[in-house]
């Protein structure tokens, strides 16, 4: 049982009478708000490295995943920079390099997992790209308001059924009253010739 205990990942091992702390390998993934510029960036990458040796770990590979969208805001932030470190620790020093980071103002959100239950390096992120509001494109679908289209009832009936107005037609002819059997007659037509 004492060895079954002791093989375990991030367990001590048993060497004589004293117990040697395993090193376990980790991956922490935390994301830093884009309110911050690419130097502030690289200045908390250096802060978070540090906070990890100073537990004790050691920075194996350090990576920018990138700027990315959240699906949701996070304390009113909707974009941020992903970033991936894999490091080597003793387990019990993984719980206060976690509570570090809790309370980190810098670090919104973050993630550590033991490198064997994350997964390799496979990653299938989206790419953020920047969008400029403040540009006027034509491209761009407007909002329609109240009164800056009227729609021509014939005309939208005419498109929706794929046909289009004659030439010779003008369009504020007023329609022709037709009497109850005329319309009747029509009707049917119409019905026979869909059917």
């Amino acid at each position: 049982m004492a060895n079954a205990r002791a093989e375990m990942p991030g367990q001590p091992r048993q060497t004589g009478t004293f117990y040697e702390p395993m090193m376990t390998q980790y991956e922490l993934l935390y994301i830093i708000p884009a309110t911050f510029t690419d130097e502030d960036v690289g200045r908390i990458e250096g802060t978070v490295k540090a906070l990890l040796e100073k537990h004790g770990a050691t920075v194996d590979s350090m990576n920018r995943l990138g700027k990315f969208r959240f699906a949701y805001p996070i304390k009113d932030v909707r974009h941020g920079h992903y970033v991936l470190v894999r490091f080597t620790s003793e387990g019990s020093a993984v719980k206060d390099i976690d509570m570090a980071l809790r309370i980190s103002s810098e670090v919104l959100r973050h993630l550590v997992l033991r490198a064997d239950e994350a997964g390799g390096e496979k990653f299938d992120l989206v790419q953020f790209t920047e969008v400029n509001i403040d540009s006027k494109d034509a491209d761009r679908p407007r909002r329609r308001r109240e009164g800056d289209a009227k729609v021509d009832l014939k005309s939208g009936v005419a498109a929706l059924e794929g046909k289009t107005e004659e030439a010779g037609e003008k369009k504020d002819e007023p329609a022709k009253e037709i009497s109850a059997e005329e319309l009747d007659k029509k009707i049917d037509s119409a019905i026979a010739d869909n059917a």
